[in-house]
């Protein structure tokens, strides 16, 4: 009997395990509007953006899109794929593209470039085995690619570009990070080039100034492609206008042997500059060139705002003048609403007729489509480094995002970035915001905590603290709305949890009410009637009892506040994605879960108790100390009337130690040792030792940050009144 029950809800567990993938959700996410990087001429270019297939794995994606490619629509077994429209802000494991190029670019180097990633990612051509890898990137938000053979390609017929996503370094080195899940993002362009053997690599503009001259250091390099090189090669450029071109300086570079990237450096000097401002966002244009002996060429096109940016004694100092920042922080979700909605524009000059002159971007590097037209209107941006509630040990080096930080420091429109929130003020935290402050230079590094403290390394006006909803300084504000209180939630929660309540006092009345019967009588054979009656109902409040745990867990999964505060924007992505599933679900699968996990202690239990009782009716007679419970689901049932969630918690936990000698003596006197009932959560404990040593580095930063973790999370998570408005919406 007991092995029939134990295979049931075993059963029942695979079956609520299997619904619950077979309906699982992903965020939604939305279709991006992006803007284009610098432009060329001489390069055959074809834009991939549009229309994706996405899957979830490499398998499906190559099986599916090679089938589809040879106009079998049905041939393979697994499921197709869903379409996708890139760049978007939704996560993404797999997504593949088929798409054709012409024979004439066969004779040039093929530059992929990928804009806007967010993961770790894996791109395949024409197959996904490890020969077909054509590249492997880190992705932060800016600019990524490499080249790929001509002869990778198929010309005249489809080519099929796959692409995986895994999380990125953020997401797998914050605290408590993990690779799950295994998806990120793409919102920016995917952009496939042929270009000649020696191309221009995107340059670093910097702009000195002597009253009102300015001098312009412009650095790239020649990047060479083949083996063979050309040289030597002629390098043009000159700034315009808008009009005509006011200064050019020509530069012939011989070729080296074995170099495949050859540093160039252009000046420029404008006197009588016109400033960009935001009262008269000026932009000069500036067109590089770079021909070799055989006349091939190649060329970039790209706008440039001459300014000045400082921090002196707190204020924020725009070309020699002070400026009061009012700014708006604009969180993920909506910078994305806008940019679906085709409103990033006229957005932005709203704003600009508010007063507001400064944008912060929460956790994403702002698009080229935001600063292309920041830069337009005359608004300031504020970006972040993708470097959040990470441990000393495993921050980066900030020249990982060198890409990124160059990619972005082209447009005059941003100001600011803070390189770190939330980290520790050791002295590899010390060494990390040294080497920071120097990678974003000139623009200004900030660091941000939850609470004023001094970390050597930054000045204090560098250190900025969270107040509320509020960043302030002697320089200004920024501001965000509040975290929404009608964030993910168990809408029906309030209607279970008092069903459940009521159901819970029916039971342990009913077993107050059945005979009462001692442990000798679990060997009856043929029990009475009587027997029989209090065994079920002994049987019903067992369930009750584990349905009620599992309801408090799948309460408290929802309740995780990952949006409580705004300026924290990455906090654990897997948690967001369970809070996106049916709610319904999870109970139930953690409501088998736990009869099972009881069913299978009392099992071990069982054979080493005196007269070896069979475990089904040992269950039953052990529930009679947990008529306990009753109150417990009273305080869930309580929940919307301003209890706190911890306290049926707390309470269960507490009741629980209380009630442990009662049952030490039980066991006892029945001539058992209670040891035996350890076995089981003690190998749970031992797993979630094994857990704890794996991130025990998390744990030891969590220790030092207590303090931060405290003010920020405790006032709100733990206030009896945090949950109140939710609540009451069901």
């Amino acid at each position: 009997m007991f092995n029939r029950r134990l295979m049931i809800f075993i059963a029942l567990l695979a079956l609520t395990i299997g619904i619950l993938w077979w309906y699982w959700q992903s965020p939604s996410g939305e279709s991006l509007q992006t803007g284009q990087n610098v432009l060329s001429a001489a390069r055959y270019s074809q834009d991939l953006n549009g229309n994706w297939d996405q899957f979830s794995s490499l398998r499906q994606a190559w099986t599916t899109e090679s089938e589809l490619s040879k106009g079998n629509n049905a041939q393979s077994l697994l499921p197709n794929g869903s379409p996708i429209t890139l760049p978007s802000s939704k996560r993404i494991s797999v997504v593949a593209k088929r798409f054709q190029i012409p024979g004439e670019w066969s004779s040039r180097t093929m530059l992929l470039t990928f804009n806007g990633v967010r993961g770790h990612a894996n791109v395949f051509l024409n197959g996904i085995v490890s020969s077909q890898k054509i590249g492997e990137f880190e992705g932060s938000g800016g600019a990524d690619g490499f080249e790929i053979p001509a002869k990778a390609f198929r010309y005249g017929e489809d080519n099929i570009l796959v692409v995986e996503l895994a999380g990125g370094i953020a997401q797998r080195t914050m605290l408590l990070g993990s690779d799950w899940p295994k998806s990120g993002e793409i919102t920016g362009n995917v952009r496939l080039e042929a270009a000649v053997e020696t191309t221009l690599m995107l340059p670093q503009v910097n702009v000195s100034w002597t009253e009102t001259t300015a001098q312009i250091t412009v650095k790239t390099y020649l990047q060479h492609h083949n083996f063979s090189q050309e040289g030597p090669y002629t390098v043009y450029g000159v700034l315009s206008d808008g009009s005509a071109g006011i200064v050019e300086q020509t530069l012939t570079v011989k070729a080296e042997e074995g170099t495949d990237n050859q540093p160039v450096t252009l000046t420029f000097t404008v006197p009588n500059a016109q400033r960009w401002t935001m009262q008269a966002p000026f932009l000069y244009q500036m067109y590089l060139k770079v021909t070799n002996s055989k006349g091939d060429f190649d060329d970039l096109a790209l706008p440039i705002g001459l300014r000045s940016v400082a921090l002196t004694s707190g204020k924020w100092i725009l070309n020699n003048q002070v400026i009061s920042i009012k700014g708006e922080a604009l969180t993920a979700l909506e910078e994305s609403r806008l940019r679906h909605e085709g409103q990033v524009e006229s957005w932005l000059q709203s704003k600009r007729q508010n007063g507001i002159n400064l944008i912060y971007f929460i956790g994403r590097v702002p698009d080229e489509l935001w600063l292309q037209a920041a830069d337009r209107v005359g608004m300031g941006v504020w970006a972040e480094l993708p470097v959040e509630l990470i441990s000393s040990s495993r921050l980066p080096q900030p020249d990982v995002f060198q890409k990124t930080i160059t990619s972005k420091m082209l447009h005059p429109s941003l100001w600011a970035w803070t390189v770190g929130k939330g980290l520790d003020s050791d002295a590899l935290a010390q060494t990390y915001f040294r080497k920071a402050v120097i990678e974003v230079q000139p623009n200004l590094a900030f660091a941000i905590r939850t609470t004023p403290a001094v970390i050597p390394g930054l000045s204090a006006e560098q250190l900025l603290y969270v107040q509320g909803n509020k960043l302030s300084g002697v320089w200004g504000e920024v501001t965000t709305e509040s975290p929404s209180a009608s964030s993910a939630r168990w809408v029906l929660e309030p209607f279970v949890a008092g069903t459940w309540s009521l159901l819970m006092i029916f039971l342990v009345w009913r077993n107050i009410r059945s005979v009462t019967w001692r442990y000798k009588e679990i060997k009856e054979r043929k029990p009475r009637r009587r027997l029989r009656n209090a065994w079920f109902w002994n049987g019903l409040l067992v369930f009750a009892r584990q349905g009620m745990l599992a309801g408090l867990v799948t309460a408290g999964v929802y309740r995780i506040p990952i949006h409580m505060n705004p300026w924290l924007a990455h906090l654990w992505q897997g948690i967001n994605l369970i809070q996106a599933q049916s709610p319904w679900l999870i109970w139930a699968m953690l409501s088998a879960l736990f009869m099972l996990i009881r069913l299978l202690q009392v099992g071990v239990v069982a054979p080493h108790l005196p007269d070896a009782p069979h475990p089904l009716a040992l269950v039953y007679w052990l529930e009679r100390r947990f008529h306990f419970a009753v109150f417990i689901s009273i305080g869930w049932a309580l929940l919307p009337w301003g209890v706190p969630f911890y306290v049926p918690v707390l309470g269960y936990v507490v009741l629980v130690i209380l009630f442990l000698p009662i049952r030490f003596r039980d066991i006892r006197r029945i001539g058992g040792h209670y040891r035996t009932f350890l076995w089981v959560p003690g190998i749970i404990a031992g797993v979630m030792l094994v857990w704890a040593a794996f991130h025990y580095v998390d744990l030891i930063y969590l220790w030092h940050m207590r303090s931060q973790f405290l003010s920020t999370f405790g006032s709100q998570f733990l206030s009896p009144f945090a949950h109140v408005p939710s609540l009451f919406t069901w």
